[in-house]
């Protein structure tokens, strides 16, 4: 530290002793100066705690602020205690900020002060440069006159530059005429070297700007200087010697160039110096230009001024030692207002120059990393340069800067401009005009030859941002992945996160950083680009760039739009791309912005429900799967099953469903039970999609009905009487959800009751027949038993005979009934059964007492028994109700007088009113009896209400005093008066209590008074707002009531009770509604499970609430999980013990650990991680509802609190430690997680133990002086005489650690300990040396071993190579055959033009609304769904319309790439019949896009990509106009490249598990090892085929993949999917007599070794050549784990089990369609073998097939069957793990030895397999693109139309460049179609594409898009093998795509007419082949959702307008809504 020349301090941060504190206090007041004083006093202070990153101090601040300094805990830092006036320098204010990029320091200047901080904001020095005696007149080096009086004055930090070239940091400040110091960087409290010149400003508010740029005043070097813009001050008359702008160098600061005719410098001319101040704002370099930003009068003329102020840019050459090029141009910034008007903003705030993003750079023109200028600007206050709070963002590039630049310039030269206008700038030349024209010649740098000008010309930018009521003081820019992000600091303290682009930009967060405070311009980014340091005036803050973790699901953390996060699929977390693990291998493992992918979700499960005992695969439909690295794959998660390998499939994965017994058991009561299905990845070990799956069980229902109500595809068995979800029984009822329709189907089919319109009633104890009627009776078989009635009363079961009448009707006999209960009506339950157990049916009949009917409260009631229905036939005899039938007196003749039984209230305000209910009997027949009859005394008491005999409600009339009086009440027999009396009262109001409470209600007042719980009805008023009295707790002198909601702050005149016709108020202000309370801040945030640990809740208002509580909730609960109460203690402070989660907090850490168990031990980093929970806080505040959801109305607060797992105290050994003085050590764990010093309380007997610190292990607290008295902390004695020690943390939790025993031992010089240690030491270091020195023998000889064994291997391999090459070769020359013979085929599997429209349209979409049948809605009656539609497909075919619809689709932000797909197909849908209409559709879009198109920097990308709706519209139209071409002429030539293709591969090995073949075109999928392998010629013996076939396979094919290959040749001309499954076959092998093998893929005789297990292939059984084969079905496999013996050195396998299941409950799998090794002479086109069931052939064709050739179910694509101790299969090749080889060598130990691999060869020398598999291919690739690429009279017109419309607009538009319409004619035919359907034959054929098939195609249609590219690619030896293959024969392709272009360019002219007939006979081809009016349904979706929009669109469109599209758009709306259309 520095203070005024004294020797600094060292600043550490060691605690001063408290001798040294005391000897300077006695000092101090001794011999000290003042000053010297003083400094002790900044010593102490500046010792204390430096800016911490503690949780203690982060807690209240936002979750991103890491950090801030000051750290506002209240921490002093010597220069910054809490009272200003305790220091000399003041409150603290910062002025500048900058960084050390190399070591992350800063450097922070301030008001009379200068610090240094490290990276996380730590003080490491600091200096203090004023106040300091001065005055304004005094020179830079002091006042030499005595004449002036200075006096201290503050030290305004002016600039602070730090110069990283010779490490020292430039300081000014507004003293000694603004003169600076240099400070080393490394210690700024060393001495500073000052220099004494005028550089900065000399007052705190003029501007100045310096920054460090290169210039080359001279020719032999370029050197760095210091660019100073200063603002002129005229404070004392040294200010006139000080420039403008100047040029310094960094040595002395002296002027750079200061000769006679070369001067750095610009100055003000003196004229107008004092009037005319420019405010220097920013300054930067760039390229061979100095730039400042500048904002000054538009005039310099003091007349002109009231043309206000404007921003201006001033340029210098940096070769130009004069400033004569010195070039100032007006920078403007307009603002669209949307009032038409632009709007100018003028005044800039701040501006940064930063490359830019690839995303901005795109839209800008510019190359990525070229430099852009950003600045915000305000608008003036007037034509004043004070700025209104308002803001806009502009952003130039600084080419185009320049650009405007050299406009200018070029403007005065060329004679444009006559006057250069810098009349303000001293020393013009030629009296300020420009040259004459022509004069100068041509100047090629206006460096050399520059002028002073001003320019005319404005560099104007387009705000992309406006801020319309808030003040942007800072901008600063960062760049993360290709985005550009701007920080903005606001006046208030805010900052706000921008993502920018070129046209225009959005906030996507805002933080609060320093509320109130201004941010200032000196922002950073740090140096790792992580945090950004923002600066306000009273605070530094680190803040964090990004905090992607806080988002916890996918959907958050893209909505969120942070440029910075995206969604790690697979570790299901929110990240930066840097922290997810391989990002980059496929896109959709991070999901970010920009990208416009979504997040990974089921589209589909398929089945989602199946039988409890059943096994399935279940088909998961998995948008964007990311790729998994090889070794990794995906698993299927049944709830707690054991995970199950999945198989990749073209929609997403299949898996087979768990084993029956690792099911759940379905509960009791229910039918099914739900597991969560979730998909795992093996590589992250986390479930990142789920949904529920149903395991269902139909025996579970036992009644008919129920059974086949069931949600799941149940029928019942009428005389088996169960339910099963099989079909095959006796009288059989199909469910109502079973897809078998049968005859009987529904619950209309099962025998069951009638329903009758009145219940069937019987009277008690009368013995009754029950007669009910049943449909669909069933009729007992021989052998069953007949019907019974089962009527079951009170829990018993009455079992009675019965009888059937007519066939129809269930008579049980005549029995007795009856039932216990008091009540009047009992339900019982009839049950007819049959067969003992058969169920027919149940129903419910109704007994019933007349003697209880005809009672009230248990008293016979004459009124009530004669009232009663009339059913009941019930009746009065003599003095009790009774059944008609069953009484022997004669029937009644009248009822007797009332009896009163009961008066509620019994007291009431003698203003009446009060509703009194009468209770008793015979209270009259009717209301009329009763009515008049009623008196409380004298008063009458009016008839409200009134229930037959038992209950009157009356209206008490007024009474004139107090009083009682009894009731009476009358009927047609007399009056009866009641025993009990009723009171009349006068209420009173004495008070209320709480006067204050928050404007949202909820408070609870307490009204006291008199007599004020009687009466009916209660009612309290504050003023006209209702207080909700609670009546329940009211007592006769307390009443509560809770306060309503009020709209504002109020003053409360008069509270108002009400009590029936009662009034009383209470006057003066009895109550006041405050404004509701806030939460400012909550700390700390971290609180351990058990809870009580005491939070600080900051706020306003805090004291109106009575009871406030806290709550914490997880985030997907909505119920908190525990709450605490407040105490307040004070209107803005309130403490609350955090609430306690334990039990949820071990639930969830139990479930963790079992979950962690399962898997591998975690790493102890990650220990503190997986112990937290994060919760919401929440408060209960009466009805506030702001402080219930702090997220929602309190934004940067932070609202979670943090919960840890709980501090262990353990307790001392052996339960008593001994006490020797010094400090008492406590041992525990996780103790500072969520506690500090302040939290934990340590008591020994009754006395504190003071804690002095707290560790992550370790308490340590010094005791009491003194054993204290043998207690426990209560003062409850112990049994052995000790103190006992007790922790306790918080309010809950207490450890009692065990006793102390106080001892005081005498201390050893050296202990007995350290000797023995040091001579354990020594002996330690002997021993190492020695046992190094015997390895390193070891090893020498180990190594020399080694290297005579690498030798002979080497000669092994070398051989190896050798024999490879010759190989190849041989196989290149021979094998050069002609495939065609081979490949004759009597037809091509063509699929039918429904199926080929729904696979290009909607890829992967099987079942969708279009494909129901058009013809079958005519018989449907028509809904006003449909009368819509038909009005909607009106508007389609409007053309205004369609292009009005599309464009404001397109224009909507969350309108997406899917949606924009689905649009066009649907558009597609709708307009096929329609050809000519959609054609013109497309015209007019397509020449829409091209518009755009050749305004961007690359007009040939077009139709490159997906991105608006015309490109999917082209692509199906192409596809509808190519149908017939493909089908009839190109459609034979593509079949026969894939068999071709297919043929090859088969010809050779093929992994089944790596889909590795010998023969491929893709390096990929090349198998590169050497298989032994030959041809063995299979003799095929089917029952039904007269003779043998032959087939010719390989040896080392699996057992799947010779079935796969003999099927192939029985189904030679059978479509793909009307065929078989391998897997519904066996193969048998027949040798001998009557020796019959079945073949497996895996049996009992699978070779093993180690975890590795082989597939049996025909080698393994020894299949010899001419074998006898047979296909026959699927036996059942007896080969299963249950009795399989052990295979030595196999591990157990599921893999069998999983198998057989699969075999057994498959569904007939497709399979893959081979290539023709077979050959036979009469084979049937059809064949119907034996071996197949013919319910084969129907099963529904689909797009979705299994690789079953390549890969049997259970297998995945790498072979890694791995789960538990499960087998890991291999095929052809087992891979080897690196551990079993030596370092860098390729051969097996012996130790680890393979009995099947003899060396591991170099695997690029099989890469020229790819050119024999190449070779033989080539003439159908060749063949394939002849026939596409020939211009004949199969061509399409449309080719023809589409090409010459290309054409004419790339020559309307000017383009010259042949390339442009190449590229776009490719892009459209052989990019948008032609390669489609190169990859996907599929799309055209029905057959089925292996991998490895699909691999090479892939390489095909890469070569096919190389040569529709101009553009030549260099090759060489380190490309890609694809690109390499065809690389020869590209020039060719190339040329043969540019001459069909001409071809058909010279092709006649197609007219319209001819166009025109063409689209009709294609419209004519498709008629009713979709559903149009669901297609119009799905796309009118998309209406509803941007209805408003639409509409508005229409609205404006003035060609709309005209044909009032908006009203037939919303008529359409109303036809939906079923309104009339006129009504709309």
């Amino acid at each position: 530290m520095r203070f005024l020349g004294f020797v600094s301090f060292p600043t550490s941060p060691t605690v001063l002793p408290p001798k040294l504190l005391l000897s300077l206090y006695r000092l101090s007041f001794s011999s000290m100066s003042v000053a010297t004083w003083f400094l002790v006093v900044l010593v102490t202070a500046a010792i204390d705690t430096p800016a911490s990153t503690a949780p203690s101090m982060q807690e209240n601040r936002s979750l991103q602020i890491v950090t801030q300094f000051p750290t506002g805990d209240g921490q002093r830092y010597g220069f910054y205690p809490l009272d200003p006036n305790t220091t000399r320098e003041g409150v603290l204010r910062f002025n500048h900020l900058t960084i050390d990029p190399a070591t992350g320091r800063l450097y922070a200047g301030a008001i009379n002060r200068l610090l240094q901080l490290d990276s996380n904001l730590r003080l490491e020095e600091y200096v203090s440069t004023g106040p300091r005696l001065d005055n304004p007149q005094c020179h830079a080096t002091g006042c030499p006159s005595r004449d002036i009086t200075t006096s201290l004055m503050d030290n305004v930090n002016k600039l602070l530059i730090a110069d990283l070239e010779s490490q020292t940091l430039i300081a000014c400040g507004s003293l000694l005429q603004g003169a600076c110091e240099k400070y080393k960087m490394s210690n700024i409290s060393i001495k500073p070297e000052f220099i004494p010149h005028s550089v900065a400003a000399n007052d705190e508010n003029s501007s100045t700007y310096a920054f460090i740029g290169p210039e080359r005043y001279n020719a032999w070097g370029q050197t760095n200087i210091l660019y100073v813009g200063t603002t002129f001050t005229n404070r004392g008359d040294y200010r006139h010697d000080v420039p403008a702008i100047s040029s310094r160098n960094l040595h002395n600061l002296e002027f750079a160039e200061y000769t006679f005719n070369k001067q750095s410098i610009v100055y003000i001319d003196v004229k107008y110096r004092d009037h005319f101040l420019v405010k220097y704002v920013y300054g930067f370099n760039a390229s061979d230009y100095a730039y400042f930003v500048l904002v000054q009068k538009q005039s310099h003329l003091p007349e002109e001024e009231e043309k206000g102020y404007i921003s201006r840019l001033a340029r210098s050459c940096i070769s130009d030692p004069n400033y004569d090029s010195y070039t100032e141009v007006t920078l403007q910034c307009t603002v669209n207002l949307g009032d038409g008007k632009p709007q100018s903003y003028n005044l800039v705030q701040d501006a940064k120059v930063a490359p830019a993003g690839s995303d901005i750079a795109m839209q800008l023109g510019i190359s990525v990393g070229d430099p852009i200028f950003v600045s915000v600007f305000s608008p003036s206050r007037g034509i004043t340069n004070e700025p209104l709070s308002r803001s806009a963002l502009c952003v130039y590039s600084l080419q185009e800067i320049e650009t405007r630049f050299d406009e200018n310039i070029h403007m005065c030269f060329n004679g444009s401009t006559k006057y250069r206008n810098m009349g303000y700038v001293s020393g013009p030349i030629q009296d300020g005009k420009c040259p004459t024209a022509g004069t100068t010649g041509n100047i090629l740098n206006f460096c050399e030859v520059g002028l002073k000008i001003s320019g005319m010309s404005p560099i104007v930018g387009q705000a992309i941002l406006h801020f319309p009521d808030e003040f942007i003081t800072s901008v600063t820019i960062a760049n993360t992945e290709s985005h550009t992000v701007a920080f903005l600091g606001t006046n208030d303290g805010s900052l706000k996160k921008v993502l920018l682009s070129g046209n225009e930009a959005f906030v996507y967060e805002s933080i609060v950083i320093d509320k109130g405070n201004r941010l200032m311009p000196d922002t950073l980014i740090s140096p790792d680009g992580e945090h950004i340091y923002v600066l306000s005036s009273s605070k530094i803050s680190k803040v964090q760039v990004e905090h992607c973790s806080s988002y916890t699901n996918c959907s958050s953390c893209l909505d969120a739009k942070d440029p910075y996060c995206g969604w790690c699929s697979l570790e299901k977390r929110c990240t930066v791309r840097g922290d997810c693990q391989k990002a980059s291998h496929s896109s959709p493992r991070w999901l970010s912005l920009g990208t416009g992918q979504q997040c990974i979700d089921f589209e589909q499960v398929l089945p989602d429900r199946m039988p409890i005992n059943q096994m399935t695969t279940v088909h998961l439909t998995i948008r964007t799967l990311p790729e998994l690295p090889a070794g990794a794959n995906y698993k299927c998660v049944f709830g707690n099953a054991e995970p199950i390998d999945a198989l990749m499939t073209g929609f997403g994965l299949s898996c087979p469903t768990p084993p029956v017994l690792e099911r759940p058991n379905i509960p009791d009561g229910a039918d099914h039970v739900l597991v969560p299905l979730s998909v795992r990845s093996s590589e992250t070990n986390k479930d990142f999609v789920s949904r529920n799956f149903a395991f269902f069980d139909c025996s579970r229902h036992t009644v008919c009905t129920e059974c086949v109500k069931s949600q799941w595809a149940c029928s019942w068995c009428v005389y088996d009487n169960k339910c099963t979800h099989n079909t095959s029984c006796q009288g059989i009822i199909s469910g109502e959800n079973n897809q078998a329709n049968l005859a009987a189907h529904g619950a209309q089919y099962c025998p069951r009751f009638v329903q009758r319109q009145e219940p069937l009633m019987l009277p008690n104890s009368v013995p009754k027949e029950i007669v009910l009627e049943v449909e669909n009776l069933p009729h007992p078989q021989v052998g069953h038993s007949g019907f019974q009635c089962i009527v079951s009363i009170e829990g018993a079961n009455l079992k009675v005979q019965a009888r059937v009448d007519s066939s129809r009707f269930i008579v049980c006999d005549k029995t007795v009934y009856s039932y216990e209960a008091v009540t009047g009506e009992y339900e019982a339950e009839v049950t007819v059964v049959w067969n003992i157990n058969h169920h027919v049916d149940k129903t419910t009949i109704i007994l019933y007492k007349c003697e209880v009917l005809g009672s009230h409260r248990e008293h016979a009631d004459c009124s009530l028994c004669v009232t009663r229905d009339t059913r009941f036939e019930c009746t009065w005899c003599g003095n009790s109700c009774v059944y008609r039938h069953s009484c022997l007196h004669s029937p009644f003749t009248e009822c007797p007088k009332p009896r009163i039984d009961m008066i509620k209230p019994l007291s009431g305000p003698i203003e009446g009113g009060t509703l009194v209910t009468i209770e008793g009997s015979n209270l009259g027949l009717k209301e009329s009896d009763v009515d008049g009859k009623i008196h409380i005394g004298d008063t009458p008491c009016t008839l409200v209400d009134y229930e037959v005999s038992v209950r009157i409600v009356c209206r008490t009339g007024r009474h004139e005093a107090t009083d009682t009086a009894s009731v009476v009440v009358g009927n047609d027999a007399g009056y009866t008066e009641s025993a009990v009396l009723f009171n009349y009262k006068d209420i009173r109001l004495s008070g209320v209590y709480p006067s204050i409470g928050p404007q949202s209600g909820g408070t609870q007042l307490a009204i006291t008074g008199m007599y004020l719980n009687i009466g009916s009805t209660i009612s309290a008023y504050l003023d006209e707002l209702p207080c909700h009295v609670n009546a329940t707790q009211a007592s006769s002198t307390r009443l509560t009531c809770v306060t309503s909601k009020s709209d504002r702050v109020r003053r409360i005149d008069r509270l108002t009770l009400s009590i029936d016709g009662a009034n009383r108020t209470l006057v003066g202000n009895p109550y006041n509604y405050t404004h509701d309370p806030t939460i400012m801040e909550i700390k700390p945030l971290t609180s351990f499970a058990s809870g009580g640990r005491m939070i600080t809740v900051h706020g306003t208002n805090l004291d109106t609430i009575q009871k406030p509580e806290m709550e914490v909730y997880f985030d997907n609960e909505l119920l908190p999980v525990n709450r605490t109460v407040c105490t307040v203690l004070n209107p803005t402070q309130m403490e609350c013990p955090s609430p306690s989660i334990a039990k949820r907090f071990m639930t969830l850490r139990r479930n963790e650990r079992a979950t962690i168990n399962g898997q591998s031990t975690p790493p102890q980093s990650l220990k503190l991680k997986e112990s937290q929970l994060s919760l919401k806080i929440a408060f209960i505040m009466d009805n506030v509802e702001s402080v219930r959801d702090l997220e929602k109305h309190f934004k940067s607060l932070r609202n979670r609190l943090l919960y840890v797992e709980d501090p262990k105290f353990l307790a001392f050994p052996r339960n008593i430690k001994l006490y020797k003085g010094d400090t008492l050590v406590i041992e525990g764990e996780n103790l500072i997680f969520a506690s500090d010093e302040s939290d934990v309380n340590v008591t020994v007997g009754t006395m504190p133990c003071n804690v002095t610190s707290l560790a992550l292990t370790q308490l340590v607290c010094i005791p009491p002086d003194q054993q204290p008295a043998d207690t426990d902390e209560l003062g409850i004695k112990t049994e052995n005489g000790l103190p006992l020690v007790v922790v306790r943390v918080g309010r809950s939790l207490r450890f009692p650690i065990g006793y102390l025993r106080y001892e005081v031992i005498k201390s050893y010089p050296i202990p007995p300990e350290a000797i023995a240690g040091i001579a354990a030491g020594t002996f330690g270091l002997v021993f190492l040396f020695v046992l190094v020195l015997i390895i390193y023998r070891r090893k020498s000889t180990q190594a020399e071993r080694e290297y005579k064994r690498i030798q002979i291997q080497m000669d092994t391999l070398e051989s190896n190579v050798r024999m490879e090459c010759k190989q190849a070769f041989a196989e290149l020359q021979t094998d050069m055959t002609d495939l065609t013979a081979d490949l004759e085929s009597s037809g091509i599997p063509t699929l039918d033009h429904k199926n080929y429209i729904m696979k290009v349209f909607f890829p992967g979409v099987t079942h969708h609304p279009i494909l129901n049948d058009p013809r079958s809605r005519s018989n449907v009656s028509r809904t006003n769904y449909d009368a819509a539609m038909i009005q909607f497909e009106q508007l389609i075919n409007n053309k205004y319309f369609v292009l009005t619809f599309i464009e404001t689709l397109e224009a909507q932000k969350d309108f997406n790439i899917r949606d924009k797909v689905n649009v066009a197909s649907l558009l597609m849908v709708v307009l096929m019949g329609k050809m000519e209409y959609a054609t013109d559709i497309l015209m007019n879009l397509l020449l829409r896009l091209i518009e755009k198109a050749v305004n961007t920097k690359h007009p040939q990308l077009m139709l490159r990509r997906t991105e608006s709706v015309v490109e999917k519209m082209l692509t199906n139209w192409m596809a509808l106009c190519m149908y017939n071409y493909l089908k009839d002429y190109a459609g034979s030539s593509l079949f026969l490249l894939f068999k071709a293709i297919k043929h090859q591969i088969e010809k050779g090995p093929v992994d089944v598990i790596t889909h590795d073949a010998r023969y491929s075109l893709s390096e990929e999928r090349l198998l590169r090892e050497q298989i032994e392998h030959s041809v063995v010629t299979l003799h095929v013996v089917q029952d039904d085929l007269d003779e043998k076939i032959q087939c010719k396979v390989l040896d080392c094919d699996t057992i799947n993949q010779v079935k796969s290959k003999i099927l192939d040749a029985l189904y030679k001309n059978t479509p793909f999917s009307l065929r078989p499954s391998v897997h519904d076959v066996d193969l048998e092998w027949r040798h001998g007599r009557g020796g019959h093998l079945t073949l497996q893929d895996e049996d009992l005789t699978s070779k093993c070794s180690g975890e590795w297990k082989k597939i049996n292939t025909l080698a393994h059984y020894g299949v010899k050549e001419s074998a006898v084969m047979s296909l026959i079905p699927r036996q059942n496999d007896g080969f299963s784990v249950a009795c399989k013996p052990p295979c030595h050195n196999c591990k157990p396998s599921h893999y069998h089990h999983q198998q057989q299941s699969i075999h057994h409950h498959a569904h007939h799998h497709h399979l893959h369609r081979h290539a023709n090794h077979c050959s036979s002479t009469h084979l049937p086109s059809t064949p119907n073998h034996n071996l197949i069931s013919p319910v084969m052939y129907n099963h529904p064709v689909s797009g979705l097939y299994f690789e079953s050739q390549h890969s049997p179910p259970i297998i995945t694509a790498n072979g890694d069957v791995e789960s538990g101790g499960n087998q890991r299969l291999y095929h052809l090749v087992r891979p080897i793990e690196e551990s079993h080889y030596p370092p860098g060598m390729g051969f097996t130990s012996s130790k680890h030895h393979h009995p099947e691999r003899t060396h591991k060869a170099i695997p690029e020398i099989f890469l020229t397999r790819l050119l024999s598999t190449k070779g033989t291919v080539q003439k159908f690739v060749d063949d394939f693109l002849n026939t596409i690429l020939t211009a004949n009279e199969a061509l399409p017109s449309a080719v023809k139309w589409l090409f010459d419309l290309l054409d004419d607009a790339a020559k309307q538009h000017g383009i010259v460049d042949p390339e442009v319409p190449h590229a776009w004619k490719s892009n459209s035919l052989p990019l948008r179609f032609w390669v489609n359907f190169i990859k996907n034959p599929d799309f055209m054929f029905d057959i089925n594409k292996s991998t490895t098939v699909d691999s090479s195609l892939s390489v095909i249609a890469q070569t096919f898009m190389d040569s529709c590219s101009m553009t030549e690619h260099r090759l060489g030896k380190d490309s890609p093998s694809n690109k390499l293959l065809f690389a020869k024969d590209i020039p060719h392709y190339r040329e043969k795509v540019g001459r069909f272009y001409t071809d058909v360019q010279r092709l006649p002219q197609i007219t319209d007419q001819e166009m025109s007939s063409a689209m009709q006979q294609l419209s004519a081809s498709h008629a009713n082949e979709f559903d149009v009016i669901a297609a119009l349904k799905e796309l009118y979706i998309y209406v509803s959702k941007y209805y408003e929009q639409i509409l508005e669109a229409l609205e404006t469109d003035a060609g709309c307008r005209k044909l009032h599209l908006a009203h037939r758009l919303e008529n359409v709306a109303c036809t939906l809504e079923g309104e009339e259309t006129s009504a709309c």
